[in-house]
């Protein structure tokens, strides 16, 4: 008997519903907010690009009790898609370790200006109930072929299995198996 270790990097959407549990308004009003003060932001100063939710903090014209709000939604966000993944993966893997979660609103944009669909880009990219988990998971293993390579695969054909019920979407961005 041994022990395999894979790394998952994976991107999880809440559903909304779940959301709406603790909320009292849409989450998708902050991501609107925040897109239309970007698009307001790009439009005056010419950048090329749209800001991470960070730098709103340095601008005057932004409300902080909306960035405030985006902080908290996101650390509820974080909290509640933790509890999820390791409710939903503690009786398939050994241990489900997280080394980092990271809300994927306050990151750099990908989306460019003068697009047709920017705004709903946007207010997507903005609103913050998807998180970046990165995931080391370790596996008890029976089987006397320590190199066979199936372990990766494996955690992540699970990994879609027993989470996609759970969230809005699921996707397997990367991973690896380690040694």
């Amino acid at each position: 008997m041994r022990f395999e270790k894979v790394l998952i990097i994976i991107d999880v959407q809440l559903k909304s519903d779940v959301l709406q549990q603790y909320l009292p308004c849409s989450i998708t009003m902050i991501g609107e907010s925040l897109a239309h003060i970007a698009i307001e932001y790009e439009k005056e100063n010419k950048t090329a690009y749209y800001p991470a939710i960070d730098f709103f903090k340095t601008l005057n014209n932004v409300d902080p009790d909306l960035i405030a709000s985006a902080e908290q939604v996101s650390w509820l966000v974080s909290k509640l898609a933790r509890e999820t993944i390791q409710s939903k993966l503690r009786p398939i893997f050994s241990s489900v370790q997280f080394q980092s979660i990271q809300t994927l609103a306050f990151s750099l944009p990908r989306v460019r200006p003068q697009k047709n669909d920017t705004f709903s880009q946007l207010a997507r990219h903005y609103t913050p109930d998807t998180v970046k988990l990165e995931l080391v998971l370790t596996m008890m293993r029976r089987d006397s072929d320590a190199d066979d390579n199936r372990a990766e695969p494996y955690a992540r054909k699970m990994i879609f299995r027993w989470l996609e019920s759970a969230f809005e979407s699921v996707a397997v961005k990367n991973s690896r198996a380690l040694l």
